[in-house]
């Protein structure tokens, strides 16, 4: 029963010390109302807070480098010239040579030959009209639709021979044969002198 009562009456004193704290604090902060120490506390934690942006101190760039140039290379300098020593050559003397030169007669001038003159064919070769007008169409140009001009060119001589036919425009390789054997056939006449005939031939597929 002892201990009981020993208990309660330490409860009952830790009541009374609290009791005591809670007064004190009371009358602590009725002071601090009077007296303006929490006006005072309040500015100060309403006052701004200021800030400051630090900038980065850049540093200079670090100086360029200089390269230093590699040393010259040792280039070995070329031998000294030394000269061939001198051969003394024995020359036996040469006898005397007499040339004859023998003197060829000039070649005799031979003139151009003139150009032949140019004719129409109907008075070189009478008969030209007729051979052209009654020719005969090649049978594989006619198949196959071919058609051209042709002009053939030949020479007739003194006498009339017909030489040197050749074709001055030409067609397909068929024309060319057919225009080539008609001229060849002209019975052409003398002019006294070469000249040149001229034969136009013109196939048309009708």
């Amino acid at each position: 029963m002892d201990f009981a009562l020993d208990r309660q009456q330490q409860y009952s004193n830790k009541s009374i010390a609290s009791i005591g704290v809670t007064i004190l604090l009371h009358l602590l902060i009725g002071y601090a109302l009077v007296t303006g120490l929490a006006r005072d506390v309040i500015n100060v934690i309403s006052k701004p807070i200021e800030t400051r942006i630090i900038e980065e101190v850049k540093l200079p760039p670090p100086p360029p480098q200089v390269k230093t140039p590699p040393p010259p290379k040792f280039v070995k300098p070329p031998p000294a010239y030394v000269p061939p020593p001198e051969v003394q050559v024995n020359v036996q003397p040469q006898p005397n040579v007499i040339a004859t030169v023998s003197s060829a007669p000039p070649e005799p001038y031979v003139p151009p030959a003139p150009t032949p003159a140019v004719a129409k064919v109907g008075l070189a070769c009478p008969d030209s009209t007729r051979i052209r007008q009654s020719l005969e169409y090649p049978r594989q140009a006619l198949q196959n639709n071919i058609s051209g001009n042709v002009l053939v060119q030949f020479v007739v001589g003194t006498n009339g021979q017909s030489r040197d036919f050749s074709l001055i425009r030409s067609a397909h390789p068929l024309l060319n044969r057919a225009a080539l054997d008609a001229a060849q056939r002209f019975n052409c006449v003398g002019q006294g002198r070469e000249v040149v005939v001229q034969v136009p031939f013109e196939f048309k597929v009708e």
